[in-house]
């Protein structure tokens, strides 16, 4: 029986998760595993305290939610957040990863009351590595490959979510799409190396003309949209103007000779007559072709 208890306590100790006994006002009751400094840090002074004790009150606030809500549907919960040390009391020295880490939580409530209180079995996974994957393939997924910006999924998405917040509150949101006067001409007279040099510039240097809050976009081969929140199609227009401007005075350098652009522009923005993103992507589009016929090399708006 003896051999029985320290083979139990042995395998309790070795368990490679941190594992945590936690009553359902908050305190620590229990605490064993996760030893090894590469995945987590030593918890094991946390043992007598409370969430509030050690956590930001925000922090603390969720945990007990989700002990609660597990407590509540007597079943076992699923559950992802991020800590770091800095998040933790005592362990801001503590051997361990920097920065967040970001856990799986398990919660499975206690079939018995732990001094006059229902309690969770709390078990932790490290799912940093997973998560850093999960990102990675998300970004590679909304990234145009050649210039780095967002491409165009990522781009009808983030116009629906603006097209329903317009909706919902009716806050302007304004949308700009050009594309390169003739590039098909750069292709041929310089080859793909130099029209992807001249992609990559152009993006740059539009970028740079943005605020922080716009969003750029490759949605083509050599169009582009800016969704700009907060903004009505007059001061789009004038954003267009300045990437127009930006684009004249663009340069790339072939064979000696400097290879020269110009843009041509399309400017929307929703209206309570729109009923989907495709209402103002028309409208825009409307313009640029608009821009086009005129003689390129301008800004169309509503």
């Amino acid at each position: 029986m003896d051999s029985e208890i320290e083979l139990l306590r042995a395998m309790i100790k070795a368990l490679p998760d941190p594992v945590f006994v936690i009553t359902e006002t908050g305190h620590y009751l229990e605490i064993a595993g996760g030893k090894d400094p590469a995945y987590y840090h030593d918890g094991g002074d946390l043992k007598g305290l409370s969430l509030h004790d050690v956590l930001p009150e925000d922090k603390a606030d969720w945990f007990l939610e989700q002990i609660r809500e597990t407590l509540e549907q007597n079943r076992l919960q699923t559950v992802q957040y991020a800590l770091s040390q800095n998040d933790v009391k005592g362990l801001e020295q503590a051997p361990g990863p920097d920065g967040n880490i970001h856990f799986e939580g398990r919660l499975q409530p206690l079939p018995i009351t732990l001094r006059g209180e229902r309690a969770v079995v709390w078990a932790a996974r490290n799912i940093s590595s997973q998560r850093e994957l999960e990102m990675k393939l998300q970004q590679l997924s909304e990234t145009d490959p050649l210039t780095g910006i967002f491409n165009r999924r990522k781009f009808l998405e983030q116009l629906d979510r603006c097209f329903r917040k317009f909706k919902r509150y009716n806050r302007p949101t304004a949308l700009i799409i050009f594309d390169i006067d003739h590039f098909k001409r750069i292709n041929d007279s310089f080859g793909h190396s130099t029209g992807d040099k001249v992609l990559c510039r152009l993006t740059k240097d539009c970028a740079q003309q943005l605020r922080q809050v716009d969003s750029l976009y490759r949605i083509g081969g050599e169009e582009f949209a800016v969704l700009l929140p907060e903004t009505n199609a007059e001061n789009a227009c004038q954003q267009a103007e300045r990437l127009r401007q930006v684009s004249e005075q663009l340069r790339v350098e072939v064979r000696q000779s400097p290879v020269k652009i110009s843009i041509s522009v399309g400017v929307s923005e929703f209206t309570d007559a729109d009923t989907s993103i495709e209402d103002l992507m028309k409208r825009a589009d409307a313009r640029l072709y608009e821009a086009k016929g005129n003689g390129r090399n301008r800004v169309v708006g509503d």
